[in-house]
């Protein structure tokens, strides 16, 4: 225990003797928040297992976190670095979405496909040293990667089978349930609400495509509305019009209260459209309050050619941008999850494939190392 205690001591004094050299490293590689948080990581499972098995856990969680970067760059889409959490594992961030189900399947199944070759070179080893470590590093391995096949989002296995049906989640969750009922854990209680809520989301999709769509209806009205402005002959009507519109609205009793999704679902979407109406009824009013104070300028101070006003431009450009985002929304959600039906059997069979090659080498190294 003391040398233990000794060793841990002189490599906090080299670490803190060249923190500054370190970090001036750290902070020009591109890798830096990988290597950094590694570090971190090593030493908080060395103080708890010792350095031998922290960094076996370590490399395995790295080779793993590399085969999605490597499967996210065959598909071109764009990551962050590995960042290691203690006793979290490791994660990763898209900076791009990937296009659908398929290819997030893609990047998901490179994680533990990486893992198992991770760990395979552990096995000749111990068949040649008979050394428990090399077994031990098999054993971690298997399980690790099986843990992670699981049909949970946002566990790799739950990725990967949404191109099968996103209703296996439910599966997945009723199994983590048991797991957690016999032997629980913060990290499965975190996997277990997460996967709860993607679960969820995933079935108020219908709902949710239904309100982008009512606001899809309601900013092409909005950009058709201001682009009559300029030609009204009658101003003061639509002024007085677009007063009424938002007095109307503010003065419609609010509907308040918890409302039973699926079984309320008609009067929360109406909630939710009287809601759209206000805001973009409210817009509208804010836009003509802009554009009526605008001075009205002229090309080469022709009347017959007036300068395209600034406050509509605006207006209009913003309401674009936000309708292109909620076709894009409306798109994935219709579209996402959809595969033909090859790829539904060979994403089955690679799934399948995997889980029971892991299985295997779980249960050989399992029953060697038991008594």
């Amino acid at each position: 225990m003391k040398k233990k205690g000794s060793v841990l001591l002189a490599v906090g004094a080299f670490l803190l003797a060249n923190l500054k050299w370190l970090l001036s490293i750290l902070k020009f590689s591109k890798f830096g928040s990988t290597l950094l948080s590694m570090m971190v990581s090593l030493w908080a499972y060395a103080m708890f297992y010792g350095w031998k098995f922290a960094a076996a856990l370590v490399y395995l969680i790295f080779v793993h976190e590399m085969g999605h970067l490597v499967a996210a760059k065959r598909k071109g889409i764009a990551t962050s670095p590995a960042i290691f959490l203690p006793f979290v594992g490791a994660m990763i961030s898209m900076k791009d979405l990937p296009r659908d189900a398929k290819t997030e399947a893609y990047l998901a199944y490179g994680g533990p496909l990486a893992g198992l070759i991770s760990f395979l070179p552990a096995l000749p080893l111990y068949w040649w040293t008979g050394d428990p470590f090399w077994l031990l590093v098999v054993h971690l391995g298997a399980l690790l990667n099986l843990f992670n096949l699981l049909p949970i989002s946002p566990l790799d296995g739950g990725r990967i089978v949404s191109v099968l049906s996103t209703k296996i989640w439910f599966f997945g969750l009723l199994g983590l349930g048991l797991m957690l009922f016999f032997s629980p854990g913060p990290l499965m209680v975190i996997i277990f609400i997460i996967g709860l809520i993607t679960w969820w989301s995933r079935l108020r999709e219908s709902y949710q495509h239904q309100v982008l769509r009512y606001e899809q209806e309601k900013l092409v009205a909005f950009r058709e509305e201001i682009a009559q402005w300029p030609h009204l002959e009658n101003y003061a009507e639509r002024r007085v019009q677009l007063h009424e519109d938002v007095t109307r609205f503010e003065n419609m009793p609010e509907q308040k209260g918890f409302l039973f999704p699926f079984l309320q679902d008609e009067k929360r979407l109406l909630r939710d459209q009287k809601r759209l109406d206000k805001m973009y009824a409210r817009q509208l009013k804010d836009t003509w309050r802009k554009w009526e104070r605008e001075p009205v300028l002229f090309v080469d101070s022709d009347p017959n050619q007036p300068v395209p006003s600034e406050a509509l431009t605006e207006a209009d450009k913003q309401a674009r941008e936000r309708l292109e985002e909620v076709e894009e929304q409306m798109h994935r959600l219709s579209t996402y999850y959809e595969a033909s039906a090859s790829t539904k059997w060979k994403v089955l069979f690679a799934y399948l494939g995997l889980a029971a090659v892991l299985s295997g080498f779980f249960v050989y190294s399992q029953q060697i190392m038991s008594p």
